[in-house]
Order: C-alpha cells, then sequence, then structure tokens
C-alpha cells in the first residue's frame, strides 16, 4: 500500500508541474514554499509560461500545480498544463481524488529549473509520505503548443503505475508511418 501511495504522490506531484528527466544531486538546495502557500497569481503575472526563450520559474510551477489539483478549474483549462492531456481531459478528476485520498501526502518543487534540450528543462520534486523521509524525483517540463507544460515522458509511467488508463498515455510504438 506504501508503494501505491508513494506512486499517487509522484503523479499528484508530477503531474502538474510542468516538467524530461536530468541527473543532479540538489541536496543543498534550500526550500521552497509549499505548493499550498504558493499563489495562482505567480503564474499569472508572468509570461515566462508562454516564452520559449524563458523557462518558467519555481514559484510557477508550483502556481500550476495548484491549478491542476483545484477541483473549481475547469479540466479544460488544466489541459494547457501537461502536453498531451487534451487527449483525456477527465484524468484530472482522477488526479483530485488522488490528493483527496492523500491528504498525508506533500510534495515541494526546487530551484532550479535546468535546461535539458531544445523547449526542454527538469526540475526537482521532494514528496514527502507521513513521517517517510522525503523522496527526490526528477520531472520534465517541455514548450508546446505555445508554453510550458510537463512532459508526457514524466506523466505518463506514473499514471500507467497507479493502474490509471488515459488515452493520453497511449503507446504510439505499435504505429508505423508507411514508408514513400
Amino acid at each position: 500500500m506504501k508503494f501505491r501511495k508513494i506512486l499517487t504522490a509522484t503523479f499528484i506531484a508530477a503531474s502538474i508541474t510542468s516538467l524530461a528527466a536530468c541527473g543532479s544531486d540538489d541536496s543543498d538546495v534550500p526550500s521552497v514554499p509549499t505548493v499550498a502557500s504558493t499563489t495562482a497569481s505567480a503564474a499569472a503575472g508572468s509570461d515566462s509560461v508562454t516564452d520559449p526563450n524563458t523557462r518558467p520559474t519555481v514559484a510557477q510551477l508550483n502556481a500550476m500545480l495548484n491549478e491542476a489539483l483545484d477541483p473549481n478549474v475547469p479540466n479544460s483549462e488544466k489541459t494547457q498544463l501537461v502536453e498531451g492531456s487534451e487527449a483525456d481531459p477527465d484524468v484530472f478528476d482522477k488526479l483530485v481524488q488522488a490528493k483527496k485520498d492523500n491528504p498525508d501526502v506533500t510534495y515541494e518543487i526546487y530551484p532550479p529549473v535546468i535546461p535539458a534540450g531544445p523547449n526542454k528543462a527538469s526540475v526537482k520534486v521532494q514528496v514527502k509520505i507521513g513521517e517517510n523521509p522525503p523522496t527526490k524525483l526528477d520531472a520534465g517540463i517541455v514548450y508546446t503548443d505555445g508554453r510550458w507544460k510537463l512532459a508526457k515522458d514524466t506523466v505518463c509511467p506514473l499514471v500507467t503505475a497507479n493502474n490509471v488508463t488515459t488515452p493520453m498515455c497511449v503507446s504510439t510504438s505499435s504505429t508505423t508511418k508507411a514508408a514513400g
């Protein structure tokens, strides 16, 4: 059951932070405010989420996470936060429910936001479940469709590990292009 809670927590943290993995130990990075103390106005006040040349700040990413977990925000608006989520906007209902079902899970996004290639970056997400030691995870973000979003490469393995089936994470490996 703890493994399922860890996966759920990871899904919650990663699913809305707009984040491809990059290995870097940031154990000496100072703490940032938790998602609960970050306001959505941090994301609204700057255009770096829509500027391909400026990676979003940790505060903006936390604000995006809050927005994705807010049951009062329509799913159609949340699709701007996760790459490919327009294929299944209802995945956010599952995310909100997972957060409600796991109130002892906390998460923090830590600086820096690290470049990881053209239109890609990564960030550390710390997940804590109850009294267990925190776990740091890498989460990828991509610039697509005119804004920075959480990368499908980060979200889909976490979604499927939680036995959630979504068209957002349908494997395209069986799809081949005809040569011609």
